[in-house]
């Protein structure tokens, strides 16, 4: 019985003795750990900025200056000159137009005019014999008031004629086409032979020397432009540069069905695309203020799986994970639409990996 007492005792003093030792162990090592050197990193004040968008619209190249050709008069085509793509100068004749008719009404009024002018001379020499005589009281009042009244009439029918032949010289002149300016013909509407109608465009005559792009602005951002804006212009047909240019005039009053406003633009230097030509397809850029927005570099994001974050800062110097939701992407820059506010702080750039809590040292 002594003898398992004294055993007892022996295992009690064994387990104290190794508790001793596994403890001063353990104190030892707590004692050991530190605290890791600060990581350092590059930091950002995340501030609201109020970018720059540009807007594209689809657009057309046009003539600043384009008429359409045609004539007053009915009467079929005598003889068509000109042809899709032909450069003409001012004056040139582009069609004539059958004008016997009107040639035949001409020629029935200068006879007219002949008769009427001799019927005028002889009254008025009769009016100046009687009024002659009734000054000298050789003339009665009614023989005065009848030539008077003779005379008058004689003048009328003479203006009256005069004003006939210049409306048919005038129906004349519109039976040959001219061009009204040097030009190009970029559309043909009829042929020798066909029938000309009042109103009727005959061709299209256009000035490739002065273009203009024209496009439609929707109304939601009507507001966001303005007459003397700087814009750029692309015709891919004529080179892939972006063009510079100035929007000249908005349309005050839009497409009520589509509710589209007309804009145009002009080229600030034409010599720089040397081969545009009317009816070409352009893109028109137009840059405008969207509303504000964060914006930080793409290298300071952080992946993880689906997620997107980024780190941020506490009061204790140690870093954050924060998930964001971004938006477009640009020149190395990311929209930050929720998750991060102006003012906050967030790592830019970092040398080594980073983890949550890690103490950070700024540079």
């Amino acid at each position: 019985m002594i003898q398992f007492k004294n055993m007892l005792t022996k295992g009690m003093l064994m387990v104290l003795i190794f508790g001793t030792y596994a403890l001063t162990g353990c104190g030892s090592a707590d004692s050991d750990q530190t605290e890791p050197d600060p990581i350092p990193v590059t930091v950002q004040t995340a501030a609201s900025i109020t970018p720059q968008t540009a807007m594209s619209f689809p657009a057309r190249v046009e003539s600043n200056n384009e008429a359409n050709l045609s004539t007053i008069v009915m009467g079929s085509i005598t003889e068509m000159r000109v042809s899709v793509g032909d450069a003409v100068s001012r004056g040139q004749v582009i069609a004539r137009v059958r004008d016997e008719q009107i040639q035949a009404q001409k020629q029935q009024l200068d006879a007219q005019m002949l008769q009427a002018n001799a019927h005028l001379s002889n009254v008025e020499r009769n009016y100046q014999r009687i009024k002659n005589l009734f000054e000298d009281d050789s003339a009665t009042q009614k023989e005065m008031d009848d030539i008077s009244a003779m005379y008058a009439s004689a003048k009328a029918n003479v203006a009256a004629l005069e004003a006939g032949l210049k409306e048919v010289n005038e129906m004349l002149e519109y039976t040959v086409i001219r061009a009204p300016f040097s030009g190009v013909i970029t559309q043909k509407f009829a042929r020798s032979g066909d029938m000309a109608a009042p109103g009727h465009p005959l061709v299209t005559l256009s000035d490739p020397t002065d273009i203009k792009i024209t496009s439609s602005v929707p109304e939601r951002l009507i507001n966001a432009v303005e007459t003397g804006m700087d814009v750029s212009i692309l015709i891919k047909a004529a080179g892939d540069e972006l063009l510079p240019g100035t929007l000249t005039n908005i349309s005050t009053a839009g497409d009520p069905m589509s509710r589209q406003f007309s804009v145009e633009a002009r080229l600030s230097e034409n010599e720089t695309a040397p081969n545009l030509r009317a009816g070409m397809f352009a893109e028109l850029f137009i840059e405008t203020e969207a509303s504000q927005a964060l914006k930080v570099p793409e290298s300071a994001l952080v992946h993880r799986g689906q997620l997107t974050g980024l780190y941020t800062i506490n009061e204790d110097n140690r870093l954050v994970l924060r998930w964001v939701q971004t938006g477009r992407k640009s020149a190395g820059q990311v929209e930050i639409l929720s998750g991060l506010s102006a003012g906050e702080t967030f790592v830019a750039e970092a040398k080594q990996e980073l983890r949550q809590g890690t103490i950070i040292r700024t540079q």
